[in-house]
């Protein structure tokens, strides 16, 4: 024994903070160093033993030295498991968010098609359907997800130009400037958006040059802030920065040019239909993508509407074809949206219930699916 500690102890269990932990340790380093004892009190380095014969002491050691070794064992199996157990995933940093999920039936539960992927305190918008502005508004507000202030919106996505995917375009364009957006707009999609862009920029000349000249609180650079620089796109990559990466695919749909988009950033990836029929360019953008959102037309909203149901087989996609593109394509998960559905029935007989909805695309599709809503957030 050296100052209370035994000659065969470790230097490294010495130091250890803990004394339970140097006990245990000198049970099973020091006793099989300690000689048989005399008959009479021997100084144990954990307890006083009082032992009347060796075979007593014996017993006693080999007892101290089983508790040592299971305590041990159990430290070092605690150790294992610890190194073993995989990290707590971090939380996401990209958000999809469902600004509008409706068609052109003007639902007041659900606004015109408008989708953001909101990334690291940015957001990203594709497509300006009815109210969107206000649907930003909405989920700054109510969901706490402060990239929607509606004067943050900067960089935006149009799939096509039909009305119900751009009837927001001007209030895009100058609400969020009165309310004192500091940038022009970014907006990216196929040809005729420059001149929809232009049109739109000369229909409410007037009033740009009123407030321009009458608001006087406004910024110096007033009058450069409402202006939209508009990018018509090709297929391929169309947009990078810190956050993402956003390539555009060809779909099929009325116009000679119809685009659907991929998002990929640091931990997702998103791919957004816009109105399309089943294309094999989607099953590849999505290709085990964490996110599809896919428009669809119910089955039995079809036979209710027997004179859109040639229109509805040449540019859109039914609930069977849904499932089987998404049985190709493998989505994580699959956000329905711009379905022919309504929420409260009696708005609009033919049209279906979400219920209705998930029930036939889960008929033929064994994934993960929800039916989107407006202000959902995934």
């Amino acid at each position: 024994m050296v100052n209370g500690i035994c000659k065969a102890f470790p230097e490294n269990i010495v130091d250890c903070p803990c004394p339970t932990l140097r006990v245990m340790a000198c049970f099973v380093v020091c006793l099989p160093n300690i000689d048989q004892p005399p008959n009479s009190v021997y100084d144990s380095p954990a307890m006083m033993i009082h032992s009347n014969s060796a075979s007593a002491w014996n017993a006693c050691k080999r007892r101290l030295i089983a508790t040592a070794v299971a305590f041990w064992i159990l430290i070092l199996a605690s150790s294992a498991a610890a190194q073993q157990t995989p990290n707590k995933t971090p939380e996401s940093k990209t958000q999809v968010v469902l600004l509008g999920t409706g068609n052109p039936f003007p639902d007041p539960d659900r606004s015109g098609p408008a989708t953001a992927i909101v990334v690291n305190g940015s957001a990203y918008l594709v497509d300006f359907g009815a109210g969107v502005v206000r649907r930003a508004k909405a989920a700054m507000f109510d969901k706490g997800i402060a990239a929607l202030e509606p004067t943050n919106l900067k960089v935006v996505f149009a799939t096509h130009l039909h009305s119900d995917h751009t009837v927001g375009y001007p209030d895009l364009i100058f609400t969020p400037w009165v309310m004192g957006r500091k940038f022009p707009l970014e907006v990216y999609g196929p040809k005729g958006l420059k001149a929809m862009t232009d049109h739109i920029l000369a229909a409410w000349h007037e009033d740009i040059e009123e407030r321009i000249a009458t608001e006087t609180w406004q910024s110096p650079d007033y009058r450069e802030n409402y202006k939209v620089n508009v990018h018509e796109i090709g297929v391929g990559m169309v947009y990078k920065d810190a956050n993402v990466t956003v390539t555009a695919f060809p779909t099929k749909h009325t116009f000679p040019e119809t685009y659907g988009y991929r998002f990929d950033t640091a931990d997702r990836s998103i791919v957004i239909s816009g109105d399309t029929s089943p294309t094999q360019a989607t099953v590849d953008a999505c290709h085990g993508c964490d996110v599809l959102i896919h428009e669809v037309q119910t089955l039995e909203s079809l036979a209710k509407r027997k004179d859109f149901q040639a229109y509805v087989a040449k540019h859109h996609t039914n609930t069977t074809e849904l499932a089987e593109l998404a049985g190709k394509a493998k989505p994580r998960l699959l956000i329905v949206y711009h379905a022919s559905i309504v929420q409260r029935p009696g708005l609009r007989p033919q049209a279906s219930s979400p219920e209705q909805a998930l029930k036939e695309v889960l008929s033929g599709y064994a994934g993960e699916v929800v039916i989107g809503r407006d202000l959902d957030v995934y």
